[in-house]
């Protein structure tokens, strides 16, 4: 009962940190809009000025939210973990110090492979499926890779590729899903839903 309302609890906790994001990048898109709109009046027409300050709006919200993002990203991360009843490290077995440089090596690639399924599940909580009810969710369906990217099998040919990489000038992180098929690399297609992924799945052969 109690691990039950401890899920519920975390869960609703990840949608409102995400619905937070969503208002705070919103909110302050729509001071920047209202305080560049003067001074750009005395130098573009109306329309102009009206265009220029709802595209920096955008993109001032697209910053606040990824940085807001990446701010939160270890809470998030604890709370899809509470949501989920995944262990925490404390409550892993310890593993043996390495002895040789070759075992740390060993043990940080499969660091490295656990944390790219965990940030892969974390995402797809944030991204994907803001019920955190779907497979998509879950840490263990998720086959993390040392390179920091993650794979989740769908059924047979079909993938859902996970990769983070910087494209941001202040560095922070950009989380991509692509849906993979066997037949062609070039059928690859990038998903922002899960309403989007099951649409091209249903259309496909």
């Amino acid at each position: 009962m109690m691990t039950a309302l401890r899920q519920t609890a975390a869960r609703t906790g990840t949608e409102a940190l995400a619905l937070a994001k969503v208002v705070a990048a919103l909110v302050v898109a729509g001071i920047a809009a209202d305080v560049s709109a003067t001074p750009l009046r005395k130098s573009l027409s109306e329309h102009d000025s009206r265009i220029t300050a709802v595209v920096l709006a955008v993109i001032l919200a697209v910053g606040v939210y990824q940085f807001l993002d990446w701010v939160t990203d270890p809470i998030s991360k604890q709370l899809a973990a509470a949501g989920h009843d995944w262990p925490t490290r404390t409550d892993r077995k310890s593993q043996t110090p390495a002895t040789t440089l070759q075992e740390g090596i060993v043990q940080v690639a499969d660091g490295a492979a656990s944390d790219a399924a965990a940030r892969a599940a974390s995402s797809a909580t944030l991204q994907l499926d803001l019920s955190t009810n779907s497979v998509f969710a879950d840490r263990d369906r998720w086959q993390g890779y040392e390179n920091g990217e993650a794979r989740l099998f769908i059924a047979p040919g079909v993938t859902l590729y996970f990769r983070e990489h910087d494209e941001h000038d202040i560095g922070l992180p950009v989380r991509e899903f692509t849906l993979l098929s066997a037949e062609s690399e070039d059928d690859s297609v990038e998903i922002t839903s899960l309403a989007q992924l099951h649409q091209h799945l249903r259309t496909r052969p």
